[in-house]
Order: structure tokens, then sequence, then C-alpha cells
């Protein structure tokens, strides 16, 4: 019945059904634009952010669980492989430093000595070892570390002990009990060869009188190396060995290299020497025997690996790592019980799944959001460009009516911000002005020449010449700072008040001082700042430390620039008060620098005015003298603008 049902249907020539089945559907279709057309954006958004992040979950739960495990062991050995380095980096610096004192204490005056002498008796003995042993009191006082130094000469004489035990002798014949211990004949055989380190023993290995304290039985480990005199270097490169020196350091200190790295104190570190003898460990019941499970290290060039293993019942992931120099081997046993603390790495991965889930929703946001964000954007630009400086920027207004508000509010604020900068530059050239205005009418300036020409006279008239000449002066350099405020003028100008200054000095110190000065003619008629050549000449016055020298003064052409030379021979002063000057001179602002015309303050004008390529510089040399040069470029008068 079904076949002839569709036999007539495609014969009437229907491929989709009866007309009210295909309205149906239309219908149905239009429902469904319509029902999505009134969902707002906030919910697409949402139902959006579901269905992503599920789907990421769904597809990433299952590899997660897989790679939990991995990750947490690949993330152990990454951390065990970065503290074996910095525990590598740690014992290596250890023994630079031990290899570097004790070259120093070998080639001590008194140790050397020490090694040339055949046969000592007792009364020339006990000065060599008051004098060596006070060199091992230091070294143990600046060494918290060291446990105890020796010194075993070759024909059995011995200095050397404990911080608190003296174990010195001067019994000829290597009756002192170490000369039997294997490691003095290994450090004489090996001799010229590297510094032997070893462990395993203790401090009383050492000593030839029990311990006062059994407690203070230190296991150690130590630095021994063979060593010859001087003299006998000089003779041949390689000669018997004159005597042993042993370094012993507390085991304990190379335990706090590594001991802090212990996972919550749990697990078990140390270090393995080149015969798999454990030469220090957390776990002290360690020290001295072989490595437990020395068998399961690769042998060979593989520096860092891993293995599993069980100690007392405890299952163990045991990491190594061969150092490169000594040949020693770093141990890490940690219990596996802690991979199960790794759960952090789930929740990273799970805060990861989330970001780009997040990332996802504003991509799609972004999408929606394109349309309107366009004026935003540019009135973000706006403010940034005005935030650099562009004030009275004017942006277009926008086509969104609430930003287009924004936008006109913008263009408002950088106009009014423009107009208010122009205010602020008026109002302070203003006030510079009449500050200047204020100063200069402190003093009345005819009062005052007034005043100057009549304490001239009344000198001329007592006959004091030399009051009349110094007034004079003192006017003509007063003159100048009142008759104009530009604040440049003529090189010939500055050179003429510097002249009066240096008249006015004259009379204060007389002879002690000298003054020339060299000003070629072309050089006068370019233009200068005022008052600047006055603050080196004072300088050089003030801070001599010789009473005698002269003062020379010079200006010379250097290309398009301008250099005056002040130059001293009052003593000079060190590099290091040179280095600091100029220091201090290239500072905008340097603490407690008093008021007045300085070295800073003339550096800081000529780089206001001309650029920061120009200014002072100071060279002097200590007994001998001081040479302030001063650059500044090459300035006609028709070049300034005039106040």
């Amino acid at each position: 019945m079904w076949a002839s049902v569709r036999t007539a249907s495609a014969g009437c020539g229907y491929t989709t059904g009866s007309p009210a089945v295909r309205e149906r559907v239309t219908v149905m279709t239009a429902k469904r634009r319509f029902r999505l057309d009134r969902i707002s954006l906030k919910t697409q958004l949402i139902l959006s952010f579901v269905a992503v992040t599920l789907a990421v979950l769904s597809a990433t739960s299952y590899y997660s669980y897989r790679k939990t495990m991995s990750v947490l062991q690949s993330s152990m050995e990454d951390t065990s492989l970065a503290q074996f380095r910095q525990i590598e980096t740690n014992v290596q610096n250890l023994m630079h430093e031990v290899d570097k004192y004790a070259n120093t204490f070998i080639y001590e005056t008194d140790v050397q000595t020490f090694l040339l002498s055949e046969r000592l008796s007792n009364a020339d003995f006990v000065p060599f070892s008051q004098d060596i042993t006070k060199l091992m009191a230091r070294y143990f006082s600046n060494y918290d570390y060291l446990d105890s130094m020796y010194l075993f000469l070759d024909n059995g004489m011995v200095i050397g002990g404990t911080p608190t035990q003296n174990q010195s002798s001067a019994v000829l014949g290597k009756d002192y009990p170490f000369y039997a211990n294997p490691l003095y004949l290994t450090v004489k055989t090996n001799y010229p060869n590297v510094v032997l380190w070893t462990g395993g023993i203790v401090t009383q290995n050492f000593m030839r009188t029990p311990l006062a304290n059994a407690s203070s039985n230190n296991r150690l480990i130590s630095a021994l190396r063979g060593i010859t005199s001087m003299d006998s270097r000089e003779i041949s490169a390689i000669l018997p060995v004159n005597a042993v020196l042993a370094i012993n350091i507390k085991e304990r200190y190379f335990h706090s290299l590594y001991g802090s790295l212990l996972q919550g104190g749990n697990g078990t570190m140390g270090i393995v020497d080149d015969k798999g003898v454990v030469i220090s460990s957390s776990n002290e019941a360690d020290i001295g025997r072989s490595y437990l499970f020395g068998n399961k290290i690769e042998p060979g060039d593989l520096r860092f690996g891993s293995f599993r293993a069980e100690r007392d019942g405890t299952k163990e992931q045991v990491l190594y790592y061969r150092m490169s120099d000594p040949d020693w081997i770093l141990i890490n046993e940690v219990p596996s019980a802690l991979y199960s603390q790794g759960a952090v790495a789930i929740q990273r991965f799970t805060a990861a799944v989330f970001a780009l889930s997040v990332v996802l929703i504003a991509a799609l946001s972004s999408l929606w959001m394109y349309r309107i964000m366009g004026s935003l954007q540019e009135l973000i630009k706006g403010m940034r460009n005005v935030g650099r400086g562009h004030v009275g920027l004017m942006l277009p207004r926008a086509s969104n009516r609430e930003i287009g508000q924004l936008t006109e509010q913008f263009n408002r604020m950088s106009v009014g911000i423009a107009e208010l900068m122009k205010q602020n530059e008026e109002a302070e050239r203003e006030k510079r002005r009449l500050e200047l205005e204020a100063l200069q009418s402190q003093i009345n300036p005819h009062f005052l020449f007034n005043t100057l020409n009549t304490i001239k006279w009344l000198a001329a008239v007592a006959g004091a010449t030399n009051i009349v000449e110094c007034v004079a002066n003192l006017g003509s350099m007063l003159r100048p700072i009142y008759s104009s405020p530009s604040p440049y003028w003529t090189i010939g100008e500055e050179i003429a008040f510097v002249r009066n200054y240096a008249n006015i000095m004259n009379f204060r110190y007389g002879e002690e001082v000298a003054f020339s000065f060299d000003v070629p003619e072309q050089t006068q008629r370019y233009l200068t700042l005022r008052f600047i050549v006055q603050p080196l000449i004072e300088n050089a016055l003030v801070h001599g430390k010789s009473g005698k020298g002269d003062i020379r003064v010079a200006v010379c052409e250097d290309g398009s620039d301008i250099v005056f030379v002040v130059a001293d021979t009052r003593g000079g002063m060190s590099l290091e008060r040179t280095a600091e000057l100029n220091r201090k001179i290239r500072l905008e602002h340097v603490e407690g620098e008093r008021k007045g015309i300085g070295l800073p303050n003339v550096n800081k004008r000529i780089r206001l005015h001309f650029g920061g390529r120009y200014g002072l510089s100071i060279e002097s040399e200590e007994g001998v003298g001081t040479r302030v040069g001063m650059r500044i470029p090459k300035v006609r008068e028709d070049e300034v603008q005039k106040p």
C-alpha cells in the first residue's frame, strides 16, 4: 500500500508532500526564526558558552585522566633536574672556594718555610706551629663549615687540628695515625693531579688523641691535596710531594645545600662518590655505606635518569644526576605517594580548558560587538593621543548617539586642556618676568651706585687707592646686572665682567693667585649667557688645595662651537672626586645643594638654552691642578630674540 501511495505522488509531480505539509513546515521554520530573534544577546552568549564548554570538556576529560600521572612524573623529573643542577652549582662553588683559600694557605710564608724544614727541634717547631695554627684559626673563624685542617709533612711532622684541639706533632718517623690511612698514600701517588675529594670519614680519623667531646666527632667530606715548596717547583715540574694538606668540611654543611629541597621532609637526598659510597645523605644511617640501589644506576655518559625501587616497604621513585666535576652522583628518592598530591596539575588543566572556553566566548562576543565598538575604539585612541601630549585633538562625531555624546564631550575636554596649557605657559612666563623684575628692584640701582661713588670718593680723599680700585671694579660688575634683562651678552662683555671680579680677588689674595686671560679678538663678538665664567673662577679660588697658583682663562673656536677653559695650578683633585663632580653637575637636582650659582647651575643653564650636547666637563690631576671646560655654540647677536 505504501508503494502505491509513493508512486501516485511521484506521478502528479510532487516530491515534498502535499501543499498542507509544505505550509506547515514553512510556519514551523518561521516560528523558530521568530523565537531566536526574541532571545537576547546575553542569553545567546550564555548558550554559546555552555555549548562550547561542554564540547571541549567532553573531548578532553578522557585524555586528561590518562595523561595525569605522566604529567606529574614529568613535572617531578623536571623539578628534580633543576634542583640537581642547583645543588651541583652549590657544591662546585664550595669546592672552588675551598681550593681558592687552600692555594692562599699554601703560599703563606710560614707554610713555605715549614715545607722546607727537614728536621726541627721542639724549640724551632713551636713557633712554626703557633704561626700556622693562627692561620688555620683565621680560616675556622671565616668559614664555619670547616671541621679541621692538617698539614702532614713527609718527614712525619704535623701541624693542625680542630678549632678546640691542637694535634700538632714534631715527632719524626710518621708515627702519627693518619700516615697509615690509605688516603695518605693515594694523595701522594696521584700528585700532582687534582684535589682528592672523599667522604665517609669522621673527625677522629685525623687525630692522634681522643676527642674531648664525643659529640664533636663529625662526619666529614675532605679535600686532600699533595703540595710541595715553591723552591722545589722551580727545579722541576714534578717532584715527590713535600706534604699533604687536609681540609675537612662538616658533612652537615653539604646536607644544608640540598636538605631544604626535600619535598615536605619526605624521601631521601644524598651524594654518592665515584666508588658507590654514600658520603652525604639526609638519612645519616646511609653515610659511609655502599648505596642501596647503586646497581640500578645506568653506567656511562647518561647524566640524568630515574627508576622505581622499594625501601623498607615504601615504594619510591629514585632520580639520580651525575655531576660533571667531581664524578659524584646526586640522589633523590621520592615516595610514590607524593604523586597523589599532584592533583594541582588537574586543576591547572581544568583552568586551561576554562580559559580556552573564555577565549572562544570572547571571540563570539567580539563578532556581535564589533559594529558598536568601532566608534568607541576611535575614542580610546584619541584619549591615548591626548595622553601623549596631542592636546587639542578633535574626533569626528560618531553615528551612535550615546558614543557620539562621549565624543562631543571629549572634543570639548581636549580643546579646554589645550587652552588651559596655553594660559599656564603665559602665566609662567609672566611670573618669571615679574620675579626677575622684583629681584632687580630689591636694591635701587641708583641708590647703590651713588653709595659706591660716595665710598670711592671717601677712599680717594683718605688716600686708600686700593679701596678706590676695588669699589670701582665692584661698580663695573654690578652695572651690567641692572642694565638689561636679557640673559645674553657678548663674550667681550663677559670677559670684562670677569676681569673686574679678578681685580677684586687680587686685593683679597694678593700675590698668592695670578690671573691671565687669552681671549682672541674674533671670539669676543659672539654671544654667551651672562655670568657663566665667574663661577668657574670662584670654584678654583675656593676649592684650590695649595695657596699659591695661577688661574688662566682662555677662549677658543672649535668648528661651530666656542670653548671656554678655566685652568688652575692650585693642587687638583683625585680621580674619584673628579668623577663625582662630573656626575653631580649633570644631575637635574642635587640633594643638599646650596642656593646660588654653582657649577651644576651653570651646566643646567647651558643645557636649557643650547641643548644636551653642550655644558661643562672637569679634568684634574691631584697635586697639579684642575681644568674646567665649557662648550657653547657660536651665537651672533642677530640670532637671539631680544626680550
